[in-house]
């Protein structure tokens, strides 16, 4: 896939963004979730967006304290004025290798003028029709 349709981050897991059972705080997740896929957003609409929607978020495994996040973002879809952008989180234990699908979400975001209003994202071979 081309790189302009997709980012990823790594992050260590601290106490900070832990819930009482040491393991990732949801919330923690979208944070990081909506980050890189606002980065990718911002990248293929070459300008500011907004998270408009956030599909169904399904959180399958826990990430652990002291755990690597690792948020990957790919691009699907480019509207007029929009981008869907599918999103996923594994947990990785660094002193094993062993990585858990955790959590999956797509988010929608618009392309935003000075105003704040709807614009067009602007054509690009590097992204998918739709």
């Amino acid at each position: 896939m081309d790189r302009a349709q997709e980012v990823s981050i790594t992050r260590l897991v601290l106490p900070g963004d832990t819930n009482g059972f040491g393991s990732l705080f949801g919330g923690v997740a979208l944070s990081l979730m909506d980050e890189v896929a606002a980065i990718l957003a911002t990248r293929v609409a070459r300008g500011p967006v907004v998270t408009a929607h956030i599909d169904s978020v399904d959180f399958r495994a826990p990430i652990w304290e002291g755990e690597a996040v690792i948020v990957s973002a790919r691009l699907l879809k480019v509207g007029r004025t929009s981008l869907r952008i599918a999103v996923d989180t594994v947990g990785e234990a660094l002193e094993t290798g062993e990585r858990r699908h955790s959590t999956t979400a797509e988010f929608v975001f618009v392309a935003i003028d000075q105003d704040g209003r709807p614009r067009p994202v602007p054509p690009s071979d590097a992204t998918p029709a739709g």
